[in-house]
C-alpha cells in the first residue's frame, strides 16, 4: 500500500507537470490582430502593478471560475501599443465597477486619454456605475448605461473598524507602544478607543476631500459639468439611475448591450454584431513585445517592483520582502548596463526593521547612479520610509503617502486568563524583566516606558531618514510627521514629494538624469515567481487558507486582517491597515 501510495503521487505529479508544460506553451502563443478589431477591456477586477507569467491566472481551482488579475503594466503597454495599431480601430471597455485604489485608476485614466489622442474610439458600457467607475468611463467618448442599471454619485467616505469594547468583552488588554508625539498615528486607535480621534478624523477629512478633488476636476474636464455642479449632484443624492444621470450629463446614453453592439457596428462599418473583432487584453498582449525603447540596447532603467505589506524574508510578489527586494535592488546597483533605477512603491508599510534593510540598499544605489522612486495608490509609512532616498520622488495627486511614524502592539490576557478561563500561570524568572512580554499579565509603568524608549528611537532614525533624503531639518519632518498621512497632492506642497505623475513620468525623469537617448531598454526587477512553483505552494499551506477565503468572499478582507496581525513581527511602521475608502 505504501509503495502503491508513492507510486500513485509520483504519478499524479508527473501528469499535473504535463498539464502545466502544456499551458505554458499556449501561453506563448503568438496572436495576430485582425483588420478592423476592437480592444474590448473589462476592468471590473484587480489590478495589480504587474502581470504574472501564470498560464492558470484566469482559473481558480478552489471555485472553477475566472479569476484573473490584470498588470498594470501590461495594460498601460497595450494601449500604448493600440494607439498605434492599424488594426485597432478602438476600445470597448466595461469598467462600472473597477476594484483598484485610487492612483491606479489615474495612471490608467492617463493612458486611456493619450490613446484618445491617437483618434481613436473608446465606448463604454456598464450595467452598474460605481464612483470609480465613472471617474475612469468618464474619459470615454461615450458612457452607455443599462436603462435600468445602477448609478452611483454621492461623495467619499472613510470606515475604521474599533475594537475595544469587544477586547474589553474577552478579557483581552492591548499593550499599546505608539513613538511620542505620534497622535496622527491611528493605526493603533481601534485598540485603545470606540470611536475616532479628533486628530485622525482631521487628517481623513484632508485626505478624503483631496481624493474628491482629483475626482471633480478631471471628471469635470472630460464631460464639460462644472466641479461645483459635481458636488451639488452629490450632495443632494440627484443621480440615483441612469436616466437621471443622463439629465445631468454624467453619461451619454442608456442603452441595452444590442443596441450598444449596433452602435459599434456603425463605427467600425460593418452590418451585423457577429462581425465585430473583439479582442481581450489577454490575447492582445500576446501580440507584441513590451520592452520599451530598442531592444537592442545596451544601456537600462531597471524598474523595482515594490507592492504589499513590508516583511521580514523573502515575501512574495504581493509581499515587500527585504531580502527579496534588497537582492533585486542590489542586483540593479551592480549591473553596469543599468544606468538608473526606479523603484516602484506601492505599500502601506510594515516591519520597521525591514523597511531599513531596504532603505539601506537604496542609499547605496543612490550613491553610483540615479533612482526615482514611484509612488502607487500608496507609499505609507514604511513604504515612504524606502522611498524617501530617491533623487526624486513621483507621486499621483490622490496616491496616499507621508504615515512617517512608529508603534508597537501586543495583546495579554490576565482578565481572560485569571477571571473567565480560571487559568492561573506561576512564573519563574531569573532576571527582573525576564518575563516581560508575557501573556498572562499587563506591563508596569516602567516596562512601557522602556519599549516605548525603542519605539521613539524607531521614530527618530525615521524622522533622520527623512530629513536627509529629502533635505529638510528634523524639526520640519517631525511638524509634517507624527504619524499623518496625506495625499500626493498635499505632500507636494510640503516637501515629501517632488513631482506629480505616474510610473512613466518617473522613467521619463531616470532618463534625463542618466543621459540616456531612445537606444535603452526597461528591465523589471525581481524576477517572477515560477508559476508551478507558486501553485504547488497554494495546494500546499494556503490551500485551506484559500477555501475559506473563497466561502467568505468579500467578508475574506477581515480574515486577511487577522492574518496579517499574526505575522508582524517587531515595531511597526505601518499605516492604518483596516482603512476602508468608498
Amino acid at each position: 500500500m505504501l509503495l502503491a501510495t508513492i507510486l500513485g503521487v509520483g504519478i499524479l505529479f508527473f501528469l499535473l507537470f504535463v498539464i502545466l508544460a502544456s499551458f505554458a506553451s499556449m501561453s506563448e502563443e503568438k496572436v495576430l490582430v485582425s483588420e478592423n478589431s476592437i480592444l474590448k477591456l473589462d476592468l471590473n477586477t484587480v489590478i495589480n502593478e504587474r502581470s504574472e507569467d501564470n498560464p492558470f491566472e484566469s482559473f481558480s481551482p478552489l471555485s472553477g471560475e475566472p479569476q484573473s488579475s490584470i498588470g498594470l503594466n501590461d495594460l498601460k503597454a497595450s494601449l500604448e501599443n493600440a494607439k498605434n495599431d492599424a488594426n485597432i480601430k478602438g476600445i470597448y471597455m466595461n469598467a462600472g465597477i473597477p476594484l483598484s485604489g485610487h492612483a491606479t485608476l489615474k495612471e490608467l485614466r492617463s493612458a486611456l486619454e493619450d490613446f484618445k489622442s491617437s483618434g481613436k474610439f473608446i465606448y463604454s458600457y456598464s450595467e452598474i456605475l460605481t464612483q470609480k467607475g465613472i471617474y475612469i468611463c468618464s474619459v470615454s467618448d461615450s458612457v452607455l448605461v443599462n436603462p435600468e442599471g445602477f448609478m452611483e454619485w454621492k461623495g467619499l467616505s472613510a470606515s475604521i473598524s474599533y475594537y475595544q469594547n469587544a477586547l474589553a468583552k474577552l478579557g483581552l488588554k492591548p499593550e499599546v507602544l505608539r513613538a511620542t508625539g505620534n497622535k496622527y498615528k491611528s493605526a493603533v486607535e481601534p485598540y485603545l478607543r470606540q470611536d475616532m480621534s479628533p486628530e485622525n478624523k482631521k487628517q481623513l477629512s484632508s485626505l478624503l476631500s483631496s481624493v474628491w478633488s482629483t475626482y471633480r476636476k478631471d471628471i469635470s474636464v472630460s464631460t464639460g459639468i462644472g466641479v461645483d455642479m459635481l458636488d451639488t449632484l452629490a450632495n443632494n443624492y440627484a443621480v440615483t439611475n441612469p436616466k437621471k444621470a443622463l439629465e445631468s450629463k454624467l453619461i451619454d446614453g442608456v442603452a441595452y448591450y444590442d443596441e450598444v453592439m449596433d452602435i459599434l457596428c456603425k463605427k467600425v462599418g460593418v452590418d451585423d454584431s457577429k462581425k465585430l473583432n473583439f479582442i481581450s487584453l489577454g490575447k492582445y498582449k500576446k501580440s507584441f513585445k513590451t520592452t520599451e525603447g530598442s531592444s537592442f540596447g545596451s544601456d537600462r532603467i531597471a524598474v523595482i517592483i515594490a507592492q504589499g505589506d513590508i516583511v521580514s524574508g523573502d515575501g512574495g510578489e504581493y509581499s515587500i520582502g527585504s531580502e527579496r527586494i534588497s537582492k533585486a535592488i542590489r542586483k540593479a546597483r551592480k549591473n553596469d548596463k543599468v544606468k538608473a533605477i526606479v523603484l516602484r512603491v506601492n505599500s502601506p508599510g510594515g516591519s520597521a526593521l525591514a523597511s531599513e534593510i531596504i532603505w539601506r540598499e537604496v542609499k547605496l544605489a543612490q550613491e553610483v547612479k540615479p533612482v526615482v522612486a514611484s509612488m502607487g495608490d500608496l507609499a505609507a509609512s514604511g513604504g515612504y520610509y524606502i522611498s524617501c532616498y530617491a533623487d526624486t520622488i513621483v507621486a499621483q495627486p490622490n496616491t496616499i503617502t507621508g504615515s512617517i511614524g512608529a508603534f508597537g502592539l501586543f495583546m495579554t490576557g490576565e482578565e481572560l486568563m485569571h477571571d473567565k478561563l480560571g487559568i492561573n500561570i506561576e512564573t519563574v524568572p531569573t532576571n527582573t524583566y525576564a518575563d516581560l512580554g508575557t501573556f498572562d499579565r499587563a506591563l508596569t509603568d516602567n516596562e512601557k516606558a522602556i519599549l516605548i524608549a525603542s519605539v521613539d528611537q524607531i521614530y527618530g532614525t525615521f524622522k533622520s531618514r527623512v530629513a536627509v533624503g529629502r533635505n529638510l531639518s528634523v524639526d520640519s519632518v517631525e511638524a509634517i510627521g507624527q504619524g499623518r498621512v496625506w495625499t500626493g497632492e498635499e505632500a507636494l506642497e510640503i516637501g515629501l514629494v517632488d513631482v506629480l505623475g505616474g510610473l512613466d513620468d518617473a522613467i521619463t525623469i531616470a532618463k534625463e538624469m542618466a543621459n540616456l537617448g531612445d537606444d535603452y531598454r526597461v528591465v523589471e526587477y525581481p524576477e517572477l515567481e515560477d508559476p508551478i512553483q507558486r501553485m504547488l505552494k497554494e495546494f500546499g499551506l494556503g490551500y485551506e487558507t484559500k477555501i475559506i477565503e473563497n466561502r467568505l468572499g468579500e467578508y475574506a478582507r477581515y480574515l486577511q486582517l487577522l492574518e496579517k496581525a499574526k505575522a508582524m513581527q517587531g515595531y511597526q511602521t505601518r499605516l492604518d491597515y483596516d482603512l476602508l475608502i468608498d
